[in-house]
């Protein structure tokens, strides 16, 4: 949590509720309120769905942000507004329910990001590879990476090479085991969690980031991984696709082909090696007020909450709708 906080503006309060995971204790959903009540808000942002339940006698306008694929939709009606992460998100809910919902990319801090300028590899030099997020491999697919990483050693002979995982979650055991049963132990760390700090300074160190996603909703550490500076491989599923296909920098292969997804790293270790990777992937620099910034995403917003504060204007003076800015954003 106190990696969360560094760097934000001392103007901004922030209150714990110290809720523990799972209670049923009221204590604290008072305590919400009752914080509300004082601090008599304008919006109130949520970014789990059942929130809404909670917030008693409360004026404020609420705004949900939908962060994935698949969430229920039971509770979305009762919000004043509803955002989406992605196109993929997006479209997902407009599946399920008939409710407007506005495109707001995610955004990264891009200039606190240290960037990786050179791509060419020194004589026997190991490239490395890095794979960010929740080890949870259902949906992170980690495990399709293992299985290509095993074909780059075995079929391949490709040993100059070293994955690490940045992450924590409860597919840790299993994939150390898969991990000893493609005998690739000497490839393989399971690094644990890092924070914010470290991933700006030390992401620049790697030579690739590998998202295998079964699905996603977006695929925040992909654009972590440009701001870096660095080349990105991804599946071809959900958001990490629509951010790979918007911009240069990145390769897709088929989602849960581990051959695939060998072939592609094949590609792209070859690349370094022949100093031909721009050639191959484009350019790897990420705009710095692109649609991926945290300014991007910061006014996107802010115009949504000035919307929301002025819905009772004559509807000539209404600002465009959710549908007509979805399209333009």
């Amino acid at each position: 949590m106190a990696s969360m906080l560094v760097g934000l503006d001392q103007r901004v309060s922030v209150h714990f509720l110290n809720r523990q995971e799972g209670s049923r204790n009221p204590i604290p959903i008072i305590r919400l309120n009752w914080l509300l009540y004082q601090l008599r808000p304008d919006i109130i942002h949520c970014h789990e769905r059942k929130m809404i339940q909670l917030l008693k006698a409360n004026r404020a306008k609420t705004v949900y942000t939908v962060h994935d694929v698949h969430i229920p939709t039971d509770t979305f009606a009762s919000y004043d507004a509803l955002a989406a992460i992605s196109e993929a998100v997006a479209a997902d809910v407009q599946q399920r329910i008939n409710l407007p919902v506005r495109l707001i990319h995610n955004g990264v801090p891009i200039h606190r990001f240290t960037r990786r300028t050179q791509y060419e590899l020194a004589t026997h030099e190991p490239i490395r590879l890095i794979q960010l997020g929740r080890l949870m491999h259902e949906k992170k697919g980690q495990h399709i990476l293992l299985e290509a990483l095993a074909l780059l050693v075995h079929q391949h002979g490709e040993t100059r090479l070293q994955l690490d995982f940045i992450g924590e979650g409860p597919s840790l055991n299993y994939l150390n085991e898969r991990v000893r049963a493609l005998r690739i132990d000497n490839y393989v760390r399971f690094l644990g969690h890092r924070d914010w700090t470290w991933l700006q300074g030390n992401l620049s160190t790697y030579h690739l980031v590998v998202q295998p996603s079964l699905y996603e909703g977006f695929g925040l550490t992909v654009v972590e991984g440009l701001a870096a500076g660095l080349p990105i491989l991804a599946s071809d599923a959900g958001g990490p696709a629509e951010i790979i296909q918007s911009l240069s920098g990145g390769m897709l292969f088929a989602t849960g082909d581990a051959g695939a997804c060998a072939d592609a790293l094949i590609q792209l270790i070859q690349a370094y090696r022949t100093q031909t990777l721009t050639r191959l992937v484009g350019d790897l620099v990420l705009p710095a007020n692109g649609r991926y910034s945290i300014r991007a995403m910061a006014d996107h917003y802010l115009d949504l909450y000035q919307q929301l504060q002025i819905t009772d204007i004559p509807a000539a003076r209404k600002p465009l709708d959710s549908t007509t800015y979805s399209s333009a954003a």
